[in-house]
């Protein structure tokens, strides 16, 4: 793994149209609570991010380490992210530490066979206020 967007896979033309899985992982310095309150409220942004089908939001209580799974739809999109305020936002963050990330590609023809969700199952995901219900 390397630390804040290794974009060397993302480099060769050939990878630039296919869809791509980026991974982090990161310790958090906060109360397991108090994250679990902030990643709903902010997960809107995630979603409504241009490529991002979809992110599935870790966490390990024990290890205070969370990250993220994310399905982007092309090395392009993934690329744009990765230069976005919204990843800076993540990767930046003091309350984080050992942020680490990964890209791979997909195989797509057995990833359907095994179920694998590489369609997005909503277009934009509204605001909804879940923070504060919490």
């Amino acid at each position: 793994m390397s630390s804040k967007g290794d974009n060397n896979i993302l480099k060769s033309k050939k990878n630039t149209m296919t869809k791509k899985i980026f991974i982090t992982k990161f310790n958090y310095n906060m109360s397991t609570e108090e994250l679990k309150k902030i990643m709903p409220a902010v997960a809107p942004e995630f979603a409504n991010f241009s490529g991002c089908r979809w992110k599935i939001w870790l966490i390990n209580e024990d290890r205070k380490e969370a990250g993220g799974v994310y399905l982007f739809e092309s090395a392009t999109e993934l690329e744009q992210f990765l230069n976005s305020k919204l990843f800076a936002s993540v990767a930046d963050n003091p309350a984080f530490s050992n942020f680490q990330t990964n890209i791979f590609g997909i195989d797509e023809a057995a990833s359907v066979i095994t179920g694998a969700p590489l369609q997005r199952q909503f277009t934009n995901y509204p605001q909804i206020g879940i923070a504060d219900k919490l």
